[in-house]
């Protein structure tokens, strides 16, 4: 009983002392020695803001490295798990991709206004490494023998050689008629026109303006209309995030290629190729200018920036990464079998991602 007594004697004491104590609010509070195993070292320095400037010395290169980077979103180095380059074809005369290639609104035509107006960059491949210039860039987009003559293999062959003398084999099967016609001397152009390629001469014509314009006297500048340009071929990175737990298409660059159809010499001829991340910053400066055209609700047409991010398009693989930097139809010897495999790849690379969830 006595000791009870003790105990509750103590506490009592206790509770006084706090009340006493919380009514001094401006009275110090016990100043009590840190724990041992708190205490620093001796020669050790309590940590101090300064010494947060390591850490920001490692971020400074992470955004140097975004901000050199040809990603439109970069991904860290130390955060990619797994990473393959991919080739792709996309054909704006299939269905899907028409709302890319709509009548006025063709994707190719944004491309080449964007170049000829200084505003995009071209260059000469996927390696984003040439620039092309004006001059260039124009070039590529000229037609193929015009304005250019025979070229020296044609000549050699015999294309071009004037008709034997006293006559000859026409090619129709009148060898020796109108052999003793007098030559007819080509009348000479007016002056300020061109020869209309009948004999005649076709004056040079004047705007509503009153401002003449040019009379090309040579072909050389004929270029391909953007509706000629009916290929696209994209570069991108298939890369896995470890950090975010999740696959993206990382695109680098799109190409502009005339299909063989359109060329004379029954070839792909590429253009130019523009890095993807200057093309997204071009397309999202005006949204309601650069539309994917939306076929099912004219009321939701989408800016092709977004279009692009959205995968909207239809394309299949050319190529995939490889130390030989063959395509499928090489390394598999044909088109069908490159087409197969293909397929075969994009089911592949989905079935990679589904399994790194499954247990």
């Amino acid at each position: 009983m006595t000791k009870l007594k003790g105990i509750g004697g103590l506490m009592l004491s206790l509770v006084v002392a706090g009340t006493a104590y919380a009514q001094q609010p401006n009275a110090p509070m016990p100043e009590q020695a840190p724990p041992a195993n708190l205490q620093p070292a001796p020669g050790n320095q309590v940590m101090r803001a300064e010494q947060g400037a390591p850490m920001n010395n490692q971020r400074a290169p992470m955004a140097e490295r975004n901000r050199t980077s040809e990603s439109l979103r970069p991904i860290d180095d130390e955060d990619i798990m797994f990473k393959t380059t991919l080739w792709r074809r996309m054909d704006l005369q299939e269905i899907q991709n028409q709302p890319f290639f709509s009548t006025n609104n063709e994707v190719t035509r944004y491309l080449i206004d964007g170049m000829k107006a200084g505003v995009l960059k071209a260059y000469k491949n996927d390696s984003l490494a040439t620039e092309l210039t004006p001059e260039q860039f124009q070039a590529n987009l000229r037609m193929e023998g015009i304005g250019s003559g025979l070229s020296d293999e044609e000549k050699a062959a015999g294309f071009g050689d004037p008709a034997p003398a006293g006559g000859g084999d026409d090619g129709w099967g009148d060898a020796g008629k109108k052999q003793n016609a007098p030559a007819k001397k080509p009348t000479a152009p007016a002056a300020g026109g061109v020869d209309d390629g009948w004999g005649g001469s076709t004056p040079a014509k004047s705007d509503s303006n009153g401002f003449d314009q040019p009379a090309y006297s040579d072909n050389s500048a004929y270029e391909y209309f953007p509706t000629d340009i009916t290929v696209l071929e994209l570069k991108e990175d298939y890369v896995f995030d470890k950090r975010r737990s999740r696959q993206y298409y990382d695109m680098k660059s799109i190409t502009l290629i005339i299909p063989a159809a359109k060329t004379s010499t029954g070839l792909d001829r590429e253009v130019a190729s523009f890095r993807y991340r200057d093309v997204d910053q071009y397309f999202r400066s005006n949204p309601t200018k650069f539309i994917w055209y939306n076929n099912q609700n004219n009321a939701r047409h989408l800016n092709m920036a977004d279009a692009f991010d959205l995968r909207l398009f239809s394309s299949r693989i050319l190529k995939q990464s490889n130390s030989k930097n063959a395509y499928l139809s090489q390394i598999y010897g044909g088109e069908k079998e490159g087409l197969v495999k293909a397929q075969q790849l994009e089911y592949k690379l989905m079935e990679w991602e589904h399994n790194l969830w499954e247990y």
